[in-house]
């Protein structure tokens, strides 16, 4: 015998209607009745997923990761205009990234009102737009972050693999037991999910005043939630104590890189003049070094010239020295700090090595 919901999953329109039912209670916020039509559907349909997820409640799913999240947010604010504030934040699930141990990876994305006006629209506006399945925001975030994690769920997530690809169903018959349990477990993740973001909102709080958009990316049933949230986070100094921490990072990996550049550049202007090509192969290196330089010129503002192994040393040097510094204002260091080369030696000496 066959239950109403094989029946319903038997054609492509009845799961339609059963994931848009399911988006509209989860936007009204009716948790408690998703959690009791799904323990009733999971008890009409026995399925070793259907008892993992049984097991698992309500608050075993948490999201972590917020001292990252709030970096990330304020990396963001400090690069924005103050005409445009983050006015709406997107947390959601996504099969871009595997599970790592028990937690599943979230994608969370940065909103002005530049696509939507989130701050002039209530919460019911922004979920009627939620409910229509592309949204006015969708794709045109800020930016991402990828510091938050669903833990707890991570052990849901093999369980719903491997009912995936055993579970095999063609629209215009019957779905099994196996693939009602399948969907229940899609819809089960999803309500854990919100349950989890919600408990966060009120809990944990967000940087500032905003709209937190529930979502999905790849995760059936692609519903999407819109909530408001005015607890203020108490991380503030932590976010940016890490947001510090990051840019003094990335800003010596940068100097690192300025380094390898231009050690890079003299020794190929080196293996020039030193002769250490075949003379077949000689040619052909001289083409592509003086193409190079001529990109680099380019790049770093240095006007054009000839190629470097044309250059006297004295010359190359003040190249590099233009490099270092046009390096150095793009992550706001002081070029002042950077030496100069010495001047050209004068003499008989200089002139010899001028014409080395």
């Amino acid at each position: 015998m066959t239950s109403d919901l094989q029946t319903m999953l038997g054609t492509a329109d009845g799961a339609r209607q059963l994931d848009q039912w399911f988006g509209d209670v989860l936007r009204a916020g009716d948790f408690a009745g998703l959690d009791a039509f799904l323990a009733e559907e999971f008890a009409r349909h026995p399925h070793p997923l259907a008892e993992q997820c049984s097991a698992i409640g309500a608050a075993d799913m948490v999201i972590v990761g917020w001292d990252e999240f709030f970096a990330d947010y304020l990396r963001e604010m400090q690069r924005g205009s103050a005409n445009a504030p983050i006015n709406a934040v997107g947390i959601d699930l996504t099969m871009h990234a595997d599970p790592d141990g028990d937690g599943w990876g979230l994608e969370a994305s940065f909103y002005d009102d530049g696509s939507y006006p989130f701050s002039a629209r209530n919460l019911d506006a922004i979920n009627d737009a939620a409910a229509d399945g592309s949204t006015p925001w969708q794709g045109c975030f800020r930016d991402l972050s990828h510091g938050l994690s669903l833990r707890g769920a991570g052990r849901l997530y093999a369980e719903l693999e491997k009912a995936r690809a055993a579970e095999t169903h063609a629209h215009g018959q019957i779905a099994s037991v196996g693939y009602a349990a399948l969907r229940l477990g899609w819809l089960f993740l999803t309500l854990r999910f919100h349950q989890a973001l919600v408990r966060a909102i009120a809990d944990v709080g967000m940087p500032a005043p905003l709209v937190v958009l529930g979502g999905s990316h790849d995760v059936e049933p692609y519903a999407e939630a819109a909530y408001w949230c005015d607890k203020i986070a108490e991380q503030q100094e932590q976010s940016a104590e890490i947001l510090a921490q990051r840019n003094a990072s990335s800003k010596e990996d940068f100097r690192h890189e300025t380094n390898a550049l231009i050690e890079q550049w003299r020794d190929r202007r080196d293996v020039i003049l030193r002769n250490q090509l075949r003379e077949d192969k000689r040619q052909g290196w001289i083409d592509y070094c003086a193409s190079s330089d001529a990109l680099n010129r380019q790049i770093y503002g240095l006007g054009d010239g000839p190629p470097v192994h044309l250059l006297s040393d004295h010359e190359f040097e003040l190249l590099l020295y233009g490099v270092r510094c046009d390096r150095a204002v793009r992550i706001g260091d002081d070029p002042a700090e950077i030496a100069a080369p010495p001047p050209r030696r004068a003499g008989l000496m200089g002139l010899f090595r001028r014409a080395a």
